[in-house]
């Protein structure tokens, strides 16, 4: 003889296979966003800004990897 009523047993093994949902807060997909914009500003900045020398315009990943260690 179990505890339990059956139905109760019923239920709670049913819940056992139910559909899991993640959700974020907002606050999360606003700072979510934000980090990727930032990102993407500075990958946009590392191929297409470009640093004035004295040798000519050079893109600004170019420069900082030619940069000699001061």
């Amino acid at each position: 003889m179990s505890l339990f009523r059956k139905e109760a047993l019923e239920h709670r093994s049913r819940a056992l296979f139910g559909e899991v949902v993640l959700r974020g807060t907002i606050g999360s997909w606003v700072i979510t966003a934000l980090v990727v914009a930032v990102m993407a500003l500075m990958i946009f900045g590392l191929f297409f800004l470009e640093v004035e020398t004295p040798n000519g315009p050079l893109s600004l990943l170019d420069w900082l990897l030619s940069k000699e260690a001061e």
